[in-house]
């Protein structure tokens, strides 16, 4: 019996997701909305922006002996905080892909050589969260003192 009402829940929401999706993006008046907390109008679901989802794909990363490494050099002889945030020693590009039943970020460090780091065990239940990102907002500010984090920018969302 809890597995027929467990069914019907997911139908329902399933149905529910899609209907929600098909309405928000519908043309309402064409008035943008603006919060106050946001720098631009809201942008309406067919505005959004979607970056290229699925595997393999490149990302950037870091490897985590360098910054490590880094780390215990700024507190053995501290900078300025901003020289240190720019810093982009361990920043590196790596390949999100599926292999083995597994969501691994493969990367190499000119240093340390191959990192593999295990991203999920449930690739069936990646590809689900990747269907339902419903895409980028706005771009933010770029105020320095909430946005930059050096190789962690923020650059979009609310």
């Amino acid at each position: 019996m809890n597995r027929i009402l467990e069914n019907l829940a997911m139908a329902g929401s399933s149905v529910g997701w899609k209907v929600l999706k098909r309405v928000g993006g519908k043309k309402g008046n064409g008035v943008a909305v603006t919060p106050k907390w946001a720098p631009a109008p809201l942008v309406r679901s067919s505005e959004l922006e979607h970056p290229e989802l699925g595997f393999p794909r490149e990302t950037d990363s870091l490897c985590p002996t360098c910054v490590t490494e880094e780390r215990d050099k700024f507190l053995q002889a501290p900078c300025e905080l901003s020289e240190f945030v720019k810093n982009s020693n361990g920043r590196i590009k790596a390949t999100l892909l599926e292999e083995n039943g597994r969501i691994i970020m493969r990367k190499t460090c000119a240093t340390h050589g191959l990192i593999e780091d295990v991203i999920s065990i449930d690739p069936k239940f990646n590809r689900l969260q990747e269907q339902r990102y419903y895409g980028r907002d706005f771009r933010t500010s770029g105020d320095e003192k909430v946005h930059c984090h050096g190789a962690s920018n923020i650059k979009y969302g609310r």
